[in-house]
């Protein structure tokens, strides 16, 4: 019994899916050749062991056809030539190349013959259109085996050859989507070598697990510069052919329905305010159900200048009141807002190579002590969910569902102070453009079928687009929200013109890193620096909740702050992004996200 224990420790107690029956890769071995005219070659040694099961060979499906969504309508192709395939010894090489979906097979051995056992296959197969031009560089991102073996591999290694010095490698492995590393990645010269991950005494890829590589170039090392190459796939454009009736009647249409939309969002998404005068306009009337009005088409006189938040409000609040959402730039402010009050700490870090850009680390330093709002609340402990240190390029891909927490907590905390009026109407408005948009879709398609006046339908479609934009407006400020909105105004007027206002500033000591995360949110972190710089008084000592690289400058330190608040909205809020096309070194490339791949099989 200890003994079947002790293995069931080493082989594990499941075997893992494509290992039942037998059948596996020993080892497979992939040697890329990059040519000087940036066509590669690419030669596949494959160890195939069919196990007692009799079969006829192998097949090889390597996609070459895959949608290019920086173009609409478009494919990236990558043509392929087989040069050759070659077997071991008593194993049938005979093969036919066909066209299957998306891939082009590969179809190795003779169907009127089986074998069994481990047999060697060597493929030999060019293709055009692989490499990928970047200003500074050019890349190849590729597939070396696919995720699409339902074998397990044994054995994987990928060299590759480049008509020029090697500037950077890079390499995934594992499933689709995977950014785990490959076993060992690395560059001497013009050759590059990476192997599969150790990740299993029996063997090193699973079934439908692969290894994708990158590989950098200098400019010039293939000539001439590559771009991909791209068909259009067939679309209805004969049925959207314009001409002097389709195209007068669909434009009149346009400007008909657009003007339609224009007043309905005009009407109904036009702020409210206070009726009487200026102090009742900023002021809520002492009387209950006070009269209001729609505010004017252009706006209100300028705003006096008001030197403190309106009613203490924060960072967060106040950019979510000026354009109706809370968005990642808010989110950011709120950041630097909660390092300034003294719950973390945000220190720059050194760029760790060529091809990534600054970092920072985040350190908790107290908890919530109750005075914290809800949505500030989330947000801290969304940014520290896993330990106390973070840094914000470890939060790439994963904060995003974080992210949209606080900003959904953040736009519930403004709908609470009534800033904003009732939904309902946006939902209604929006509702009806999504039916409008849906008669014009079937209006579009109905006339492309049966007719050349499809262009007809595309009015119909984007008032409906229209209106479902346009729903985003119409819940309006309030009378509350605007009276609030002109005290923001003023206070922003303060930050944007504090030049003027320099004086003040002698007053309180604190008050440049104090409403640093407002200047933020008003985009006007330079101008808040500037009028700084010009005072003789000693710098502040932001060493408490940021640490630079620096000694402290105004100009300095608000570059910094603003590359952080930059840096952070984009990599707080974003998702994976699609690789077609794509370098292979943007979020550390991952496994299945290059050309070539795809996979294979027995028959």
């Amino acid at each position: 019994m200890a003994a079947l224990a002790l293995l069931a420790v080493v082989f594990g107690a499941t075997p893992r899916a494509g290992a039942v029956g037998g059948e596996q890769i020993k080892r497979y071995g992939v040697d890329v050749t990059i040519q000087p005219d940036g066509n590669i070659v690419v030669v596949e040694n494959i160890d195939y062991d069919f196990g007692p099961v009799p079969h006829h060979g192998i097949y090889r499906d390597v996609p070459t056809r895959v949608d290019y969504p920086q173009r609409a309508n478009h494919d990236r192709v990558y043509p392929l030539d087989v040069m050759s395939v070659r077997a071991s010894e008593g194993t049938p090489a005979q093969y036919d190349v066909s066209t299957e979906g998306d891939n082009t097979r590969i179809k190795i051995g003779d169907p009127d013959r089986t074998i069994t056992g481990e047999h060697s296959y060597e493929i030999t197969y060019r293709v055009r259109g692989a490499m990928n031009a970047f200003p500074d560089h050019d890349e190849l991102v590729w597939n070396a085996i696919g995720t699409q073996w339902s074998v397990p591999i044994e054995s994987a290694a990928v060299t590759v050859h480049a008509p020029a010095g090697i500037l950077a490698v890079n390499c995934a492995a594992g499933a689709y989507g995977s950014n785990s590393p490959c076993g060992s990645a690395g560059a001497e010269g013009n050759t590059a070598s990476f192997t599969g991950p150790n990740n299993s005494i029996l063997w090193s890829l699973g079934p439908f697990q692969g290894m994708t590589f990158s590989v950098s170039l200098p400019k010039g090392a293939v000539v001439p510069e590559p771009k991909p190459i791209l068909e259009e796939r067939w679309t209805f454009a004969s049925a959207f052919r314009v001409t002097s009736a389709t195209g007068g009647i669909s434009g009149g249409l346009l400007l008909l329905l657009a003007g339609g939309v224009v007043l309905v969002v005009w009407s109904l998404g036009r702020d409210r305010r206070y009726k009487g005068s200026s102090v009742d306009v900023a002021f809520a009337p002492d009387t209950p159900n006070a009269p209001e009005e729609r505010v004017p088409l252009l706006g209100e006189h300028e705003t006096p200048v008001e030197f403190v938040p309106p009613d203490g409000l924060r960072p967060g609040q106040v950019g979510t009141l000026v354009d109706f959402h809370a968005n990642a730039l808010d989110v950011t402010a709120t950041i630097v807002d909660l390092a300034v009050r003294g719950y973390l700490v945000i220190e720059e870090i050194d760029a760790p190579g060529r091809f990534h850009r600054g970092d920072w680390k985040l350190t908790r330093k107290k908890e919530d002590d109750n005075t914290l709002l809800p949505y500030e609340t989330k947000l801290l402990d969304g940014l520290f969910r896993d330990g106390n240190e973070v840094t914000l390029s470890g939060l790439r891909y994963e904060f995003a569902t974080r992210m949209n927490s606080v900003r959904e907590e953040l736009q519930d905390d403004a709908k609470s102070r009534g800033w904003f009026g009732p939904e309902n109407a946006g939902c209604a408005v929006f509702g009806i453009g999504l039916v409008v948009e849906l008669i014009g879709i079937g209006l579009t398609v109905a006339l492309a079928i049966w007719t050349h006046a499809a262009l007809l339908g595309i009015p119909v479609i984007f008032a409906g687009l229209l209106l479902m934009i346009g729903a985003r407006w119409i819940p309006r400020r309030t009378a509350k929200g605007y009276a609030v909105l002109r005290h923001v105004n003023g206070f922003r007027r303060f930050i944007e013109e504090s030049e003027k206002q320099r004086a003040q500033f002698a007053e309180k000591k604190n008050l440049f890193t104090e409403y640093l995360p407002y200047a933020i949110v008003f985009g006007a972190t330079d101008k808040w620096a500037r009028a700084f710089a010009g005072l003789d008084d000693e710098p502040p000592d932001t060493s408490s909740w940021y640490i630079s690289q620096h000694a402290f400058n105004y100009a300095v330190f608000s570059s910094a702050i603003g590359d952080f608040a930059v840096a952070s909205a984009g990599t707080l809020a974003s998702t994976p992004p699609s690789t077609s096309g794509s370098s292979g070194f943007s979020g550390g490339g991952f496994s299945g996200g290059g050309g070539g791949g795809g996979g294979g099989g027995s028959w």
